[in-house]
Parts: C-alpha cells; structure tokens; sequence
C-alpha cells in the first residue's frame, strides 16, 4: 500500500520535471498532456482497484529579480477505477494545484479530493484525498512536513463513502 502511494507521488513529481513535452500560450502557460497508471488495495472494498488517470497539465515558472525560482502547476484530470475481482467501476473528474518556489528555502506542495461514482456495479463512492507540503528555510531546516501520502494522517487515501 505504501508502494502505490510513493508511485503515485512519484509519478505527479517526475512529470513536472521530466514529461513536460508542451505548447506555450500567449500568456506563458504551457500545456502537456500524461497518463497515470496504478494499482492500490482499497481495504473497505476488500480488493485491489486498478487506476487509469488522463490528466491536462497547466503550468507556468518564472524567476523573480530576487533570484527565487516559481513553478505553479495545475492540473485538470479524469479517473477511471476498476476493482480487479468484482470489475466494478467508478468515474471522477478532479483537478489538483501544485506548486514550488525555491530560494532561499524551498516549498513544494500539492493535494487531491475528489469523490469518484459508481458506473458499473453496485458499489459504494470512492472518496480520495491526500495532501503533500515540504518548506525547508534557508539554512535547510525542515519547518513544515505534511504527508498523507506516505504514512500521513490519511494511510489509506482511498475511502468508502456509503456501504460496499
């Protein structure tokens, strides 16, 4: 369970730093498509439920005359679940913020909510949100930690919302 929620939050990091391949806007922003795919046990439904998520990502960076660096991130996505025994399915659309601003000390933050319905089958809504902060000072202290993705207050990021 941990495993798919590091992949998760790797996967949101490296494609801002990596799968940015995009076409610039008038105003700066650039676009770039991505997919996500994953799996994750969701215990109130007793099963593994595959994930398939196609996100628009809407970004923009600039740099200060101070020298910090900005980076602000959003994206705009769809869900599509399937719980791999029962192959019930549930839909979402969500949309997540994300953004780093660096020097001196740095941020990084973004977060998830979203309430997925039911499609196929009779199964309940699926519920998820987590959220992710790290600021780090100018000397390198660590003064803000928030982590529901990695065993955070929210160890199980994918919850039941009526009976299963």
């Amino acid at each position: 369970m941990i495993h798919s929620r590091k992949l998760v939050a790797l996967a949101a990091s490296v494609s801002v730093t990596l799968f940015i391949s995009a076409a610039a806007a008038n105003n700066g922003i650039q676009k770039y498509p991505l997919n996500i795919q994953g799996q994750h046990y969701v215990e109130c439904l007793g099963e593994d439920v595959a994930f398939d998520i196609n996100v628009i990502g809407s970004y923009h960076e600039f740099e200060t005359k101070s020298g910090k660096y900005h980076l602000v991130d959003h994206w705009q996505y769809t869900w599509e679940l399937t719980g791999d025994q029962t192959e019930r399915t549930w839909f979402a659309h969500g949309a997540s913020p994300f953004s780093l601003n660096v020097g001196p000390g740095e941020t990084f933050q973004w977060g998830e909510n979203f309430v997925a319905r039911p499609v196929t089958g009779d199964g309940p809504k699926l519920r998820l949100h987590f959220r992710f902060k790290v600021t780090v000072n100018a000397n390198g202290e660590l003064v803000v930690l928030i982590d529901d993705v990695d065993g955070g207050e929210h160890l199980d990021f994918i919850q039941c919302i009526g009976k299963p």
